[in-house]
């Protein structure tokens, strides 16, 4: 099979399985994984950024890091993750300075979201609707953790420029284990 036909395969099994995880209404229920992390009922999937970095340049500060996508699947009981980067900026800075910081945490509730990341497409915070708000059901990405409104974001799928030519490697995983 050459690399084009490869390709071809792998979007359209990543395009099933976004379809079906959006699709799917039954089993809506909060999955609690092994390492602490819950991913809540009713949303598509979650972005975690474990140990960002933070610089500060008088009023600019800037975060990069990266971390994982985890979309659900049709039965909710099954994940698919994969690699993702991401950097954030605001006028919020004080000092120059660089330090780690806490953990981002983002819950993806819009298919758009979804389905850009699975495609391989950065997702810009500008270009959707962003709330720290866990009660706001129009939200395209739910804050829960570090960071605030104030921020914009890129997420960019992968980890290589290797993987930015040939495609994200995902895996498949039984959501609890994660």
């Amino acid at each position: 099979m050459s690399h084009d036909q490869t390709s071809i395969v792998r979007n359209i099994f990543i395009a099933i399985f976004v379809f079906l995880s959006i699709s799917a209404n039954a089993h809506d229920a909060a999955v609690q994984t092994r390492v602490g992390r819950t991913i809540p009922a009713q949303v598509l999937g979650i972005v975690v950024i474990e140990s960002p970095r933070q610089a500060s340049l008088l009023q600019l500060r800037g975060m990069a890091g990266q971390g994982k996508v985890i979309l659900r699947s049709d039965d909710r009981q099954d994940c698919l993750t994969f690699p993702v980067r991401f950097v954030a900026g605001d006028f919020g800075g004080s000092d120059i300075s660089v330090h780690s910081t806490r953990q981002v945490r983002l819950v993806l509730q819009s298919r758009r979201v979804v389905e850009a990341l699975a495609k391989g497409d950065d997702v810009v915070s500008d270009m959707y609707r962003v709330s720290s708000h866990d009660d706001d059901a129009r939200a395209d990405i739910l804050i829960q953790t570090g960071l605030s409104e104030g921020h914009g974001f890129v997420l960019n799928p992968g980890s290589s420029i290797l993987e930015d030519v040939v495609g994200v490697r995902t895996t498949r995983t039984d959501c609890s284990e994660l």
